[in-house]
């Protein structure tokens, strides 16, 4: 009888040893499938599962999806017209709007079918209420759906990163779009005995220092039916200006552009929401 006992109880103890053993794997698994801990150690089995918690931990973290504002924005798209806007009067779908504002000015939110990851609809619409664009990821393309631009070229950001051109060398004017806005740049020399606009083999417009000295830059931007116009100042410099720079900056070096062809005429472009600086 003693030893039938002993053995019930060597039994109840593996019983238990085994459950220990066995438990926290279910309870992980568990825990995998429905919530996201960085960092965590999981069965490959449940890969998936994380993936889709860490998902939907995002959606709470980086998107709103509901409240007065959230409301507000999908009305105003359902209002536009659906062969602009892309969504069927009838048709289902899921919406989500960033809490952060593109570029302090828009709210972005996109259009979803239901049980869908992918995007059928991606929106930029002022804070202000001005003017609302469809983009076109893959297409490099937006459209402006309603509205006017004028308080969207209120914020626009016009100006030289590197005002300093060594001469036969090139810079750029820096435009910068909330949004990325895709804008048209036209650059005119105010003294083309000194600054030169060209455009390089892209058609972007570039500025080219032909001799020493100070010139203006009158640079132009558009989008839709306004523009904005910013006068930028450039100074052409020789070799000697340049090692003097050099000397007054203590060793750190002097931004040098880069030369690119030769050329005459007024430069034009079509830009994409920013600019690209010449210099080393």
């Amino acid at each position: 009888m003693k030893r039938q006992n002993m053995l019930a109880v060597g039994l109840l103890t593996f019983s238990v040893m085994a459950m220990g053993i066995v438990m926290p794997i279910a309870a992980d698994t568990a825990y995998a499938a429905e919530t996201y801990r960085n960092g965590a150690v999981v069965p490959s089995s449940e890969a998936s599962a994380v993936r889709e918690a860490a998902r939907k931990k995002s959606l709470s973290a980086y998107y709103i999806t509901s409240g007065k504002k959230f409301d507000s924005a999908v009305a105003v798209l359902r209002s536009i017209d659906p062969e602009a806007s892309g969504l069927d009067p009838s048709g289902q779908y899921s919406f989500r709007m960033d809490k952060t504002l593109t570029g302090d000015y828009f709210y972005h939110v996109k259009a979803f079918l239901p049980d869908s990851s992918t995007a059928v609809g991606d929106y930029l619409l002022a804070r202000d209420d001005s003017c609302v664009f469809r983009r076109f990821p893959g297409e490099n393309r937006t459209e402006l759906l309603m509205g006017a631009t004028d308080k969207l070229m209120e914020k626009v950001e016009i100006y030289a990163l590197y005002r300093k051109i060594p001469m036969e060398s090139a810079s750029k004017v820096f435009v910068r779009v909330p949004g990325n806005i895709p804008y048209t740049l036209t650059l005119t020399s105010l003294d083309e005995n000194i600054i030169r606009i060209d455009a390089d083999q892209s058609g972007q417009p570039l500025l080219y220092g032909i001799a020493r000295g100070k010139a203006d830059v009158l640079a132009e931007v558009t989008i839709g039916e306004f523009s904005k116009t910013k006068k930028v100042n450039y100074i052409v410099m020789d070799e000697k200006d340049m090692e003097r720079e050099e000397n007054r900056s203590s060793g750190r070096g002097f931004p040098i552009g880069i030369g690119i062809g030769i050329g005459f005429g007024r430069g034009h472009h079509h830009g994409h929401g920013g600019g690209i600086v010449i210099g080393i």
